[in-house]
């Protein structure tokens, strides 16, 4: 074991604070204590590891984003940018499509490209991501998604997923269903359901819940499939804005007699206002998350003391 991720493995902490460690940055004093510890245990030397850091600054951030034509990555770009443009940072996207496979890739190629950080836009963390995230030499900042021992910005889905629910059942409505993702994704398939049923049974009200895709095209499939066979609806929702939107779509430009009364999606997207009858939505704050992961990244660059998981409010 030669460099900073074994130590940051031993002692349980991320490869930042063993770095603010080794150039006596801030770091708690617990956590001081068990890396010197682990340090000495191991006959290992502060300068072999100080040698590993980078020198130079490139004033390049890496940001790895899972779609082209969404509101919320569109958003969160803008606000990282807006801090890159002030402290004068060169911003390279990284497209992916929302395959795992290419997310690594491109947490390989971007740290080998001797980007300052990178800023990935995450749906799902699993080994893979862990294994290479471990093994990169510069700070990442995962947004949209929390993991222990990663640095990460996330938004209140719980909360948001508990207002939209309590909102509903204040209306008593009696069919009231709703259109998931993959547990895979814990912000949204987990948080964010788990907020909308406890707010629905605050009312004694239990959804219908159906599975697909956060892709718009395959979102419209699932939901052709799964309301062509249901008679009774007063409440349609979508876990994001993309799949209301799909769910609108089917249920207003079809022959289908049965049309919701409420149609409810995550997010903000202005889309949801334009169209006939409009959709309700809840507001994310995606600006404010691209300009804190913005001001993470620049604190963990300076080895400087930072929040690990930073959660953004939504408007309710």
């Amino acid at each position: 074991m030669k460099n900073i991720s074994d130590i940051a493995k031993l002692a349980g902490v991320s490869k930042s604070t063993v770095s603010r460690y080794l150039n006596d940055g801030s770091v708690s004093k617990k956590t001081r204590l068990k890396l010197s510890k682990i340090i000495n245990e191991h006959d290992y030397q502060p300068n072999q590891f100080a040698q590993s850091l980078r020198a130079t600054q490139t004033h390049l951030i890496g940001a790895i984003i899972p779609r082209m034509n969404s509101y919320a990555v569109d958003e969160t770009i803008k606000g990282i940018v807006s801090q890159c443009h002030q402290h004068h940072y060169q911003l390279l996207l990284n497209y992916t499509g929302l395959q795992i496979e290419a997310e690594i890739d491109a947490i390989e190629t971007l740290s080998r490209s001797k980007v300052d950080a990178i800023i990935l836009m995450a749906t799902d963390i699993t080994e893979s991501h862990l294994e290479v995230i471990d093994k990169a030499d510069v700070p990442i900042i995962i947004v949209g998604q929390n993991y222990p021992g990663l640095h990460s910005i996330t938004h209140d889905d719980y909360q948001a997923g508990l207002s939209v629910g309590n909102w509903i059942g204040q209306r008593q409505p009696h069919h009231v269903h709703f259109f998931s993702v993959t547990e895979n994704d814990i912000a949204v398939g987990i948080h964010r359901k788990n907020g909308l049923l406890d707010g629905l049974a605050s009312h004694q009200i239990k959804p219908s819940i159906f599975e697909t895709s956060f892709k718009y095209e395959n979102a419209l499939e699932d939901v052709q499939q799964y309301l062509s066979q249901i008679d009774k609806v007063d409440v349609l929702v979508g876990a994001t804005d993309a799949i209301a939107l799909a769910i609108h779509k089917y249920s207003f430009n079809s022959e289908r007699n049965c049309k919701p009364t409420i149609i409810h999606g995550f997010g903000g997207d202005p889309m949801t206002q334009i169209v006939s009858p409009s959709i309700r939505t809840i507001q994310f704050n995606y600006f404010e998350a691209g300009k804190r992961a913005m001001t993470e990244v620049r604190q963990l660059i300076k080895n400087e003391k930072t929040e690990e998981s930073v959660v953004i409010p939504v408007k309710l």
